[in-house]
C-alpha cells in the first residue's frame, strides 16, 4: 500500500488527495498506480453574494494504471474521507501556526464548510488508452460515497492504462459562502482506491 498526497487550490478553497492502492484479494488482479492521479488547480473566485460554479482551466492529470497477475477486471473509486485529521466536506482549514484568531495548522473547530457533493469530476471528454478489446469507462463524481470513476471488464487486457483527453473539475459554492481569515482555505480529504473487479 502507496499513499502520496497532493494539492489543489481554488482562490479561497484547497482539495488534498491521498492515493491508496488496494491490497486485493488472492486470485485478483495486481493494481498499481504507475502515475497517481492529480488533481488541478480551479479558477479564482470572487465573492458576489450568489451561489457560483467555478470550472477549472486545468484538469485531472494524465494518471496510470498497472494491471497483472489474474485478469478479474479491475476500477478506481474516489471518495472524500473523514476521522483523524481528514474532513469529508471542504472545511475552513488554517495552513499556519495561527491565522488571525484561529491556530493550526489544521481544520477550524466549528469552522465553516460548504454542501457535501460540490466538486465534480466530468470526464466526459476524457479517455484511457491500453489494449484490449473493451476500454474502461470513465465515469463522473459529484459525492462523498465512493464513485467508480474507470471501470474495466475481463476482456481489457493486463497491461498499463494511461488516460488522456480533458477531466473538468468545477466547484459550486453557496450564496452564503464566508469569507476566511487570511491564509486560510476550504479544504477537503479525498482518497482515490484501485480495485479487483469492474
Amino acid at each position: 500500500m502507496r499513499t502520496r498526497v497532493r494539492n489543489t487550490a481554488l482562490a479561497l478553497v484547497t482539495a488534498i488527495l491521498a492515493t491508496f492502492v488496494s491490497a486485493g484479494a488472492a486470485g485478483a488482479t495486481t493494481l498499481t498506480f504507475t502515475t497517481v492521479p492529480v488533481l488541478g488547480t480551479l479558477s479564482a473566485l470572487t465573492l458576489n453574494g450568489a451561489k457560483q460554479t467555478t470550472t477549472t482551466s486545468t484538469t485531472l492529470n494524465h494518471f496510470a494504471v498497472t494491471s497483472s497477475g489474474t485478469n478479474t477486471g479491475w476500477n478506481m473509486t474516489v471518495a472524500s474521507v473523514t476521522g483523524g485529521a481528514n474532513s469529508s466536506v471542504f472545511k475552513e482549514y488554517c495552513p499556519n501556526t495561527t491565522c488571525g484568531a484561529d491556530t493550526g495548522p489544521g481544520y477550524v473547530s466549528g469552522g465553516y464548510t460548504l454542501p457535501s457533493g460540490s466538486l465534480t469530476l466530468n470526464t466526459t471528454g476524457a479517455s484511457i488508452l491500453g489494449s484490449g478489446a473493451t476500454k474502461p469507462a470513465f465515469r463522473t463524481i459529484d459525492t462523498t460515497t465512493p464513485t467508480k470513476i474507470v471501470s474495466a471488464t475481463t476482456s481489457s487486457s493486463l497491461t498499463t492504462w494511461v488516460s488522456s483527453g480533458n477531466s473538468a473539475l468545477s466547484l459550486t459554492t453557496p450564496a452564503n459562502l464566508h469569507k476566511l481569515q487570511t491564509n486560510e482555505v476550504y479544504r477537503v480529504n479525498l482518497m482515490w482506491t484501485l480495485n479487483s473487479g469492474p
